[in-house]
């Protein structure tokens, strides 16, 4: 078998709700982890990524995550493939004819949102602007800044599917068109996929919605990394999501300040022209 199709980024920029809606096509059969990293492995374990979960470092384990079927294709959806350079030849010389998508959010949105996850998983307690403008005392700060600023820079990440990947190979998925008509835009994936568009997934359904902690307790536990990978181990999936609407709570999300967004539009405006130029269309409605 091969892996037909690659969803391989944006970070926190509706990957997450599209995994689970191809997940349910009867012609789709994803991946059983939801990121796999198997073509950014060596790059994560150098970098000592500070998200633990169980790696899939060899082919055999690579396949075993698929259960093999009849009349299928095969799909994942790991967002570091996006950010780390040797992910787009890897995965062209594992399959030349892969199909990718790339789903892109407004980079300033996008890191803020990454942070967020990062602040309610209790990896990080930083203010977001002591990170962004380096201030951070962290061990981890650059892999802080890394994640939340660097991987915003979406040109010449995109650049290098470009160079390696026909462009009939490669869909870009605009966030805004997806949060505001998912059924429309799920239906172009299956067609660029090539599977029956008369199926319907339920779009209605929330995946990764935002929540906190309850308090700080809970935050704290919920930072160990390898406790929370224990339990995931040990407890099903149906059992793991009780415990978690236990102990989160569905909440706001926090507002960037007005001078931080000011002064990331003024850092990302190159980036989005570059994009621009790259894929002949405007994006400086994200920093408008």
């Amino acid at each position: 078998m091969k892996v037909d199709f690659f969803i391989v980024g944006a970070p926190k920029a509706g990957t997450t709700s599209l995994y689970h809606y191809l997940d349910e096509h009867p012609q789709i059969e994803m991946s059983s982890q939801k990121e796999p990293d198997y073509f950014t492995d060596k790059a994560l374990q150098k970098q000592g990524m500070y998200y633990g979960k169980n790696r899939i470092n060899t082919l055999e384990k690579y396949h075993s995550l698929f259960i093999e079927k009849e009349g299928v294709i095969y799909g994942e959806g790991s967002v570091s493939y996006l950010f780390y350079e040797n992910a787009p030849k890897d995965i062209k010389k594992y399959n030349p004819d892969a199909k990718i998508i790339i789903m892109l959010r407004n980079p300033i949105d996008r890191a803020y949102s990454h942070y967020l996850m990062d602040y309610r998983l209790g990896l990080v307690n930083d203010r977001f602007e002591d990170i962004v403008n380096k201030n951070s005392k962290h061990k981890k700060a650059n892999i802080f800044y890394q994640q939340y600023i660097e991987v915003s820079e979406y040109a010449n990440q995109i650049k290098r599917y470009f160079d390696v990947f026909e462009v009939d190979n490669i869909l870009l998925i605009d966030y805004e068109n997806f949060k505001n008509s998912v059924s429309e835009t799920v239906d172009t994936i299956y067609s660029f996929l090539d599977v029956s568009t008369e199926f319907c997934a339920n779009v209605n359904k929330k995946h990764n919605a935002f929540s906190m902690p309850k308090n700080k307790i809970i935050r704290f536990i919920y930072s160990w990394v390898l406790l929370r990978n224990f339990l995931n181990l040990i407890f099903p999936k149906s059992l793991a999501k009780k415990i978690r609407v236990l102990f989160f709570k569905n909440d706001k999300k926090p507002r960037l300040s007005v001078s931080t967004r000011q002064q990331l539009n003024k850092y990302f405006r190159k980036d989005i022209e570059s994009l621009g130029l790259l894929l002949d269309k405007d994006f400086t409605k994200w920093i408008k």
